[in-house]
């Protein structure tokens, strides 16, 4: 299942990259959407920063899916290859369980546009468990798209502090 989420944001792609990977913002994500995120561990290889970030969704999984990964709340770690030169962020998501049977992973872009920057995140969610893998792609792809609207939400309110 494809994940795909694009947003127009009022301000260059080197400040939305900011804003994107700042502490306030991750503050304000666990605040408002209940996400709690944390560096695990940051390196950089030649001009590429590479960090694996630990998440925890505020949001209760359905029965089905929870009961499936052992959890209430979708927990999973995430490793993100940051290339600025290229305005670029590679992702893979690693599930605690399952992990054989489940791919998430994708690449977010800012590029210019017209009316600031264009943010584009697209990746897939492949689940493979009989019987019940669409619907727990289908769940994971809700909760990551929900996660990531808050997400530009929340920048946008940053944009406008800022702006003042």
């Amino acid at each position: 299942m494809r994940l795909f989420v694009e947003s127009v944001l009022p301000v260059d792609p080197a400040t939305a990259w900011d804003l994107f990977e700042s502490d306030d913002f991750r503050a304000r994500l666990k605040d408002r959407a209940g996400v709690t995120s944390e560096v695990v561990w940051s390196r950089t290889e030649g001009a590429t920063i590479v960090r694996r970030m630990r998440f925890q969704s505020g949001t209760e999984l359905p029965s089905m899916v929870a009961k499936l990964l052992g959890t209430n709340h979708l927990r999973y770690e995430q490793e993100n290859r940051l290339e600025p030169a290229a305005s670029r962020l590679s992702w893979t998501v690693h599930l605690p369980v399952l992990s054989d049977r489940v791919k998430v992973a994708g690449a977010t872009t800012i590029f210019p546009d017209p009316e600031g920057c264009r943010r584009v995140l697209d990746g897939v969610c492949e689940v493979k468990v009989a019987l019940i893998g669409g619907q727990i792609e289908k769940a994971v792809v809700g909760e990551f798209q929900k996660s990531m609207a808050r997400a530009v939400e929340i920048v946008r309110e940053m944009i406008e502090e800022r702006s003042g």
